[in-house]
């Protein structure tokens, strides 16, 4: 539909009656990127009562402007639907950037201890110091940090450094020390214990071993994740975002989602995944805080918070490397780890029953798998459970789904179309802020299969798009530039390590944010596009995406956002 259709409609639409009085408010003299189905562009558009009433022409839109309407002349500028996060750790995101040490600008091991020491000298003897976002693939010399490091500058606090993926992090000794892990202790199911040439700990800890540290860490108050969870609405609505899903919550995260509904604060859509542990009776546990939670919400008028279900972890990380593989990992690109396939976090057979009780109680799942093995594992496991409980629009996810094998795609494809599940979640910035290490671990044919984007829309599978914050930054449009450009951010093995046949263009990776994420967040036919009927969630950018260089998308600015129709935020006034 082009525009001068779309001023037709809006002429006939007001000729006939169906909505002529003011608006609220009006947006014109811009380009309205719609992301509907035909990507209809136009030139303004009217709000009432938070919701679009018109999309058109100047001409067309200026007829329900009234003495009271406000008007916001965009003078040339581009709006698009507000963006979204499908996967986006969002409490514990706020968490670290309001109360741990922020490494994810180092550079090396030096510059984490430099941090680590600023730390220690505002903490008192004893207490537990926390960190996150390192990335040893940012680090010249690729190496892990060690407890031997830490401990030069932090020998009376125990302190635990999270690695930027969230699967592994570094102790010191006395962190150590206060888990009783020592060259005696037996590595965990599900976990790796990086040890020194004499079985003594190194300090890196990652899947189910960085439990035995992690345990330990007093968790943050309530007060204090609600106060992360408002931060980071603020931080969202500065880059012209109004939704996203944060998985793998915990009881408290959602006292802290509940207090903010309840004191007007949550100014966005959001939907959470409670977390569902590795065993049939943690899955139970959690099928029931998901039904009480969806009875707390259940009267809220405003509508703007949902429960989507469980989230499972099915293997590990592509930088640890501990995702499930069918083959060997890889060692600074052309090596192999020999004996490193990864591993399941949770037992394969039980998570088939964990999936078929999820399916049987008409409740979402995502599933973070990485690895192509764990892949294949989730979407044969979602078809067998809805084969046996045909159930429609659970939305069925593939969190990360990194390098699906050809028989994945298939079957994302069949369980898109018969079920409305099988989406991926994927994150296009994995490639770019993590990208260094996953290109050396995943080797040079893998790594052209990072992402199918391309893929995707060939065969016709849509899917989310996402940061996995604080895995990578949060940004949108740093997602919608990585889908396009697929660059690392060192470029340690050239310049497009995983080559640019899966690269997508800027509409298709703008509806991975929009339209086609929109109902994985349980806002389906709310929000995501910009048409009548439709919820008032729109960023107003400082450049058009569609005609600047692509390497200019990364660094657009949001001028200005709506959440349903009110302006949460406004460069250089908020």
């Amino acid at each position: 539909m082009k525009r001068k259709t779309l001023a037709t409609m809006a002429v006939l639409m007001l000729a006939s009656g169906a909505r002529a009085a003011p608006a609220d408010t009006v947006l014109h003299h811009g380009q309205i990127i719609t992301v509907d189905a035909q990507d209809s562009i136009a030139q303004a558009l009217a709000i009432s009562n938070g919701k679009i009433v018109m999309v058109g022409s100047d001409a067309a839109v200026a007829t329900l402007i009234g003495p009271k309407t406000r008007v916001i002349d965009l003078k040339g500028r581009t709006a698009t639907p507000g963006l979204i996060d499908t996967h986006a750790h969002i409490v514990s995101t706020g968490i670290g950037e309001l109360f741990e040490i922020r490494l994810g600008e180092t550079k090396s091991v030096a510059e984490m201890v430099a941090a680590l020491k600023a730390r220690v000298a505002k903490t008192p003897k004893g207490e537990w110091i926390t960190g996150v976002g390192w990335d040893e693939g940012k680090f010249a010399d690729g190496k892990y940090p060690t407890a031997a490091d830490l401990d030069a500058v932090s020998p009376d606090n125990p302190v635990w450094l999270e690695n930027t993926t969230g699967h592994y992090g570094v102790a010191n000794s006395a962190a150590l020390k206060l888990a009783g892990v020592t060259a005696a202790t037996k590595t965990p199911p599900a976990g790796t214990i990086e040890r020194l040439p004499d079985g003594r700990p190194a300090g890196v800890m990652k899947e189910a071993a960085q439990e035995m540290i992690t345990g330990l860490i007093p968790p943050a108050s309530i007060a204090q994740r609600q106060a992360a969870l408002a931060h980071m609405i603020k931080r969202l609505h500065a880059e012209g975002m109004t939704g996203f899903k944060d998985p793998s919550i915990s009881p408290q995260d959602w006292a802290a989602y509940r207090n903010l509904v309840a004191a007007g604060g949550l100014d966005i859509n959001a939907c959470v995944l409670f977390s569902g542990g590795r065993t049939l009776a943690s899955a139970t546990k959690a099928l029931g805080e998901i039904r009480s939670a969806k009875g707390d919400i259940a009267g809220v008028s405003s509508g703007s918070l949902a429960v989507c279900g469980v989230k499972l972890f099915l293997d590990g990380s592509g930088a640890a490397p501990t995702a499930w593989m069918y083959t060997d990992w890889n060692r600074q690109r052309t090596g192999v780890a020999t004996g490193n396939s990864g591993y399941p976090q949770i037992d394969p057979a039980e998570y088939q029953k964990i999936v078929a009780m999820f399916v049987n109680a008409d409740i979402g799942i995502g599933t973070h798998a990485i690895g192509d093995r764990a892949i294949d594992w989730t979407v044969d496991t979602y078809a067998e459970a809805l084969k046996a409980h045909p159930t429609r629009d659970l939305r069925l996810s593939i969190i990360h789904a990194n390098t699906p094998t050809d028989h994945a795609i298939d079957t994302m494809a069949a369980l898109q179309t018969s079920y409305g599940s099988g989406y991926p979640e994927s994150q296009a910035g994995f490639a770019w802020w993590i990208g260094d290490i996953y290109a050396a671990n995943l080797g040079e044919a893998r790594s052209q299969r990072l992402n199918p984007f391309a893929t995707y829309a060939k065969r016709g599978i849509i899917w989310g798009g996402g940061s996995d914050t604080s895995v990578t930054p949060f940004p949108g449009r740093y997602g919608l530039w990585a889908s396009m450009a697929r660059q690392t951010s060192n470029g340690s093995w050239g310049p497009a390590p995983f080559g640019t046949a899966e690269a997508v263009d800027l509409k298709t990776a703008l509806k991975s944010y929009t339209a086609w994420a929109a109902p994985l967040i349980g806002a389906g036919g709310r929000t995501g596009v910009l048409a009548p009927g439709m919820a008032a969630d729109i960023a107003v950018w400082d450049r058009d995406p569609l005609t600047v260089p692509t390497a200019a998308i990364k660094d657009m600015a949001a001028d200005m956002t709506l959440f349903r129709g009110k302006v949460v935020y406004e460069r250089g006034k908020s």
